[in-house]
């Protein structure tokens, strides 16, 4: 009785091992990359098939069923599957190199299927170039090609001059659509390039057409030229004011005033608006502003009177300057010093700052009292 017992016991595990277990025809089979692999399942079996991905690449897999089968995809970055019916289709995926993945069959039926890298991915521009007079942001639309996780992962973007512009992108992910935003600097021409790795470059040039410029009048120097421009040819629309040779950008800043300087290269116009000061007309103003708003005008008195350049008023642009340095009795009858700094904009509207400290004058040299009196 207790062999007879034994022998049922024995003969149940086996049918559960056999149930359980999966019975493949290929387990764990190695592929090859653009190959077709057929197989058939009867009943609800599975079948295995490996592969290790030896770049980071979008593969297509393309099946083929005469039944409703399931199939599942499995790495460390993913894990997924989809049911079928009869008939064919394809499906992109990202894959990473290095990763080891398996493809599994589940289902009765005949099936084949091949996976195969996909065709190198593309990104386009709407645009090819842009002009820009003022600092404000743009955003041109792009499309790509591939997967989100591949365009994600491997899409890069460079300037050629970030003096002139920078760039950021950002992606779509159910459109295949991205934005370039352009965030220009300074006059000049840069070209932003969109790469994606193992696909193709996608360009966007870049031209920040207006500038300014401040000068003194006197001043004998070359016009700021415009960052990656070779050789343009330059003209002055008030000649009496400022004058310039064509070929070399070098100027004549005449009087005072304010002016448009213009550096064209082929087609693109770069437009200077450029401010020149005229020191001592500059510094007659101050005076009359200063003796307005003392307390009592007689007893003012002029200590010193500087010109030179400044960046405090802008970091990035340096600006002539008139500073007054002057004493005034307050309403006790004590006698008061302070300091006024004068400019103009790019208006040629003249602004005052006071108390200012002389330290910040590049290039400060003195003014004689009387010439602005």
């Amino acid at each position: 009785m207790k062999k007879t017992i034994s022998i049922v016991l024995a003969f149940v595990m086996i049918l559960s091992v056999i149930c359980i277990a999966p019975v493949t025809a290929s387990a764990d089979t190695a592929i090859t990359m653009g190959k077709t692999y057929s197989g058939s399942n009867d009943d609800d079996y599975y079948e295995y098939y490996t592969f290790t991905m030896t770049s980071n690449a979008n593969v297509y897999i393309q099946f083929k069923t005469n039944n409703n089968q399931e199939f599942k995809l499995s790495g460390s970055y993913y894990d997924g599957s989809f049911g079928w019916e009869s008939g064919s289709k394809k499906i992109m995926y990202y894959l990473r190199k290095g990763e080891n993945y398996t493809l599994t069959t589940y289902g009765s039926g005949n099936y084949s299927f091949k996976i195969y890298k996909a065709p190198a991915d593309k990104i386009k521009l709407s645009k090819k170039l842009g002009k820009f007079k003022t600092t404000d942001s743009a955003i041109v639309p792009f499309t790509y090609s591939g997967t989100y996780e591949y365009a994600d992962a491997n899409l890069s973007i460079k300037t050629s001059n970030d003096k002139v512009a920078t760039a950021s992108f950002s992606l779509n992910y159910s459109t295949k659509t991205g934005y370039l935003t352009i965030y220009p600097h300074q006059i000049g021409k840069a070209t932003i390039t969109l790469k994606m790795a193992g696909g193709n470059k996608a360009k966007y040039t870049v031209h920040m057409t207006h500038g300014i410029w401040y000068i003194a009048k006197g001043s004998k120097a070359k016009a700021p030229k415009p960052l990656g421009v070779k050789k343009p040819k330059w003209s002055s629309n008030r000649k009496k004011v400022v004058s310039i040779n064509k070929k070399t950008g070098k100027i004549k800043a005449k009087k005072g005033g304010r002016l448009t300087l213009t550096a064209k290269k082929g087609k693109v116009k770069y437009k200077i608006n450029t401010i020149v000061t005229d020191y001592i007309k500059l510094g007659k103003r101050t005076y009359r502003e200063v003796k307005d708003i003392v307390n009592n005008p007689d007893k003012l008195r002029i200590y010193n009177v500087y010109r030179g350049y400044s960046k405090m008023i802008n970091g990035d642009t340096k600006i002539p300057v008139v500073v007054v340095d002057y004493g005034s009795t307050n309403a006790y009858g004590a006698m008061v010093r302070n300091k006024v700094c004068a400019y103009y904009d790019e208006v040629l509207e003249i602004h005052y700052t006071y108390g200012w400290d002389v330290n910040n004058i590049i290039g400060k040299k003195r003014i004689k009292a009387k010439y602005i009196k």
